[in-house]
């Protein structure tokens, strides 16, 4: 598990600003879901309030499982994260980032570049 959350989560500074930065990329299936359940327990033990969540998916291939996962993982983050923005949601995944965000209420927004996100995530 530690070996999970060193690879694949970290905190920037952008702007003055700390960003969580949850880094699912080339993940699928099941490494893909245990990951998920291990960042979240992660960001939930932090302590924060307010995150601001950046997570990356480029690369990453999602199924049922995976959407659950994440649905599952918005509701208990709910009350944490204070806006959320995804990279790499592309085609059908953008029919998924919209069942997530209606199951969840988590509100995550897509954007194209690690910047744009960044810009709306302290805006």
């Amino acid at each position: 598990m530690d070996d999970i959350i060193e690879k694949r989560t970290k905190w920037i500074d952008y702007k003055g600003k700390e960003i969580l930065l949850d880094d699912y990329t080339n993940l699928q299936g099941e490494e893909l879901v245990e990951t998920i359940e291990v960042l979240t327990n992660h960001l939930m033990n932090s302590g924060k309030k307010e995150i601001l969540l950046l997570i990356d998916l480029n690369n990453s291939y999602t199924n049922k499982e995976v959407v659950n996962a994440f649905t599952e993982a918005g509701k208990r983050v709910r009350p944490v994260v204070k806006r959320t923005a995804v990279l790499g949601i592309t085609g059908v995944k953008k029919i998924l980032l919209n069942v997530v965000n209606k199951l969840s209420s988590i509100d995550a927004n897509p954007f194209s570049t690690e910047e744009d996100a960044k810009d709306w995530l302290i805006s």
